[in-house]
């Protein structure tokens, strides 16, 4: 775990007063260790402000609230102990809460990390104090609009067939008896993939499905247990490897190749398959530029599945994520910091557009 001493240490001067970066986490380990997951990404990011000379602070979403005070306005969150954890309410309901964080528009960048889905790992409330920010004039990253787009994989398949970029062919299951019609309206042949339309950027919520008789039994299951979960069934298309490429402020800062893991459909570092470094086509960044655009995403992930003449033809986009992990990106870029490229790019007021 990583803890930082002052944050006076981070300050520098500039115009009348330092940046501030607000770090939002979810720290509840409750929900799938979502808070083990960002707390690298943290340590990169304070890394990197140091550098380049923001103040950093780390809020977390249980417990926070803003305030206002003689025309200023205040975040207030609980506190964290010396290794950098959060420290929970008691059993009692007493909770420590550190020294109000002082933010204005004019100075504060807020990073939402962690909020997750609803339904699984968010709740209204954490969306509510962002959307609150925004309307204050608070640039936050990801924008409430493109967490939303990025939040549904159905959405933005719609969003990118409607501007002829190529997708998996996917088709949504709207009850529980489904999953036949939706087979057939796709033309879809098995095995295929069966995935919740709100997912994370873990790979949970993603399965391989053998048969009809398997993918009936599992949509019965899965809308027994949650009755109202949005599921799709996508075309499986066999690869070895995807691509995430990191956009940034409309520019792409890198890209890397993620091995699938052995025995398994998915790709995803944070589930420990090997990644390296990969030089993009002029095709996969026109491709992830447009992406980015469409979803108005300021830093995003975009995953890509290369074609197979990749200096000619387009990439599938498998989906495209609104708060990217930096941690795999950074480890596999080699000669610079992914992460302190991003911080720097914010230095400059003009790209809090």
């Amino acid at each position: 775990m990583y803890r930082m001493e002052k944050f006076s240490d981070f300050i520098v001067e500039q115009k009348d007063e330092a940046y501030k970066l607000i770090v939002f986490n979810n720290s509840n380990e409750d929900v799938r260790d979502v808070g083990k997951r960002t707390r690298p990404d943290f340590k990169l990011l304070v890394d990197s402000a140091k550098k380049v000379g923001i103040q950093i602070f780390n809020v977390e979403y249980t417990g926070l609230y803003i305030s206002e005070s003689g025309g200023k306005i205040f975040l207030n969150s609980l506190d964290f102990d010396e290794d950098g954890n959060v420290i929970m309410p008691t059993e009692s309901g007493e909770a420590k809460y550190q020294k109000p964080i002082e933010i204005n528009s004019e100075n504060t960048l807020i990073f939402a990390r962690g909020l997750g889905t609803f339904g699984y790992t968010t709740n209204r409330r954490w969306v509510d104090i962002i959307k609150g920010l925004e309307d204050r004039g608070f640039k936050t990253i990801p924008s409430i609009k493109t967490w939303d787009m990025c939040s549904s994989k159905y959405y933005c398949d719609q969003l990118f067939k409607q501007n002829n970029l190529r997708t998996p062919i996917t088709v949504p299951i709207t009850y529980s008896d489904d999953s036949e019609r939706a087979v057939k309206t796709g033309g879809l042949k098995f095995p295929l993939i069966l995935k919740a339309s709100s997912g994370s950027q873990t790979g949970v919520g993603v399965i391989i499905v053998e048969s009809m008789r398997s993918l009936h039994a599992t949509v019965q299951m899965l809308t027994f247990l949650k009755p109202y979960v949005d599921l799709l069934v996508q075309e499986y298309i066999k690869i070895d490897y995807d691509i995430r490429v990191l956009v940034s402020n409309g520019e792409v800062i890198a890209a890397m190749k993620r091995n699938v893991l052995s025995g398994d459909i998915r790709s995803n570092a944070s589930l420990g398959a090997k990644t390296e470094s990969i030089v993009l086509t002029e095709v996969e960044k026109q491709i992830s530029l447009k992406v980015a655009e469409l979803v108005e995403g300021d830093l995003v992930g975009v995953d890509l599945l290369p074609a197979k003449n990749r200096d000619v033809d387009q990439p599938y986009i498998l989906e495209v994520n609104g708060t990217p992990g930096l941690g795999g990106i950074e480890e596999v870029t080699k000669g610079k910091s992914v992460t302190q490229e991003i911080m720097k790019t914010y230095l400059n007021r003009e790209n809090w557009r």
